[in-house]
């Protein structure tokens, strides 16, 4: 074991995990559990609190000092609140650190939970070591974070909506109330659109086996992969233009996919960015799989604790 531990909590729509975290990043007494989310305030209180106080139990003598908890949607980082959370209706509006702290005695800490994936991967992930980056994930949504010279970029009210930056003025309508986002091309019900339209014959698959159809050389599937990875593409090449960062790490379940993915979106990215900005980027799958947001909460747990 190395160092003091913290708590790691990514509350989901669906699940909950969450884990202690050493110093070095190491995962230990996992937990994934049917999220509460679906319940009210208080059920979803008591279902972190009891998370937290297991974990703590479980560490016997080495005493967690903290807890990091992501979650997904707006989050006030600064009154630590959450602002909306379009799968956790129940969190909207709500103090959720500070009524963890106050119901586990730890110091606790809240943010988006894909600026903590962006930041599990900087810490033990596919961008150990890089202080220019950005972590883009894809999955139900589409999210991500900025990291330049070792900061994550931030605005006033948190920032970092990559899924919900606009790339068509005409684009169809997004679970955000915009139009023509990212998500609402990439995101699950924009594949699922692409699917009903463009290759109804598969349209009973999930990603996963058309993944494993693509690579054996379904030619419907290789277009599918081809379309998402040129979609977000185009909105990297534009981060790259505004950022000029070093790496690219690229996450969540679609992500899987490999080369038939991250091939139609690097010659896309390559084909719209500054040439002078391209030497030295490289584009990597993430590292940490769905733990990345565990990881990354803790530590920006050990963070404030250190900051204390």
């Amino acid at each position: 074991m190395n160092g003091e531990l913290t708590i790691g909590i990514d509350v989901g729509g669906t699940r909950v995990k969450a884990a202690l975290i050493d110093a070095s990043g190491a995962l230990m007494n996992q937990l994934n559990v049917p999220s509460a989310v679906g319940g009210d305030y208080q059920a979803v209180l008591g279902q972190l609190i009891d998370v937290a106080d297991r974990l703590s139990r479980e560490a016997e003598d080495n005493k967690p000092v903290g807890i990091g908890l992501g979650v997904a949607g707006l989050i006030d980082t600064e009154r630590q609140r959450v602002l909306t959370s379009p799968n956790c209706a129940s969190l909207n509006g709500r103090p959720l650190s500070g009524d963890i702290s106050q119901g586990t005695g730890l110091p606790a800490v809240m943010d988006n939970d894909a600026n903590y994936m962006a930041l599990g991967e900087g810490f033990c992930g596919a961008a150990r070591g890089s202080r220019h980056y950005i972590a883009i994930t894809l999955g139900t949504g589409v999210g991500g974070a900025v990291i330049s010279n070792g900061v994550l970029i931030r605005g006033v009210n948190g920032g970092g909506e990559l899924g919900h930056i606009p790339i068509d003025r005409m684009g169809p309508r997004c679970s955000c109330g915009s139009h023509g986002c990212l998500e609402a091309y990439v995101g699950r019900s924009g594949i699922q659109r692409y699917i009903s339209r463009h290759m109804p014959q598969h349209k009973e698959r999930g990603l996963k086996e058309l993944s494993k159809l693509a690579a054996r050389g379904d030619g419907a599937a290789i277009q599918l992969f081809g379309y998402i990875g040129t979609t977000v593409g185009i909105l990297m090449a534009g981060l790259v233009n505004l950022f000029s960062p070093e790496l690219i790490v690229i996450g969540g379940g679609i992500a899987e996919a490999g080369d038939i993915l991250l091939g139609p979106l690097e010659a896309e990215l390559r084909r719209r960015a500054f040439d002078e900005y391209l030497p030295p980027l490289q584009i990597k799958p993430a590292e940490l799989g769905n733990w990345a947001g565990v990881i990354g909460a803790a530590t920006a747990a050990r963070i404030m604790v250190n900051e204390q």
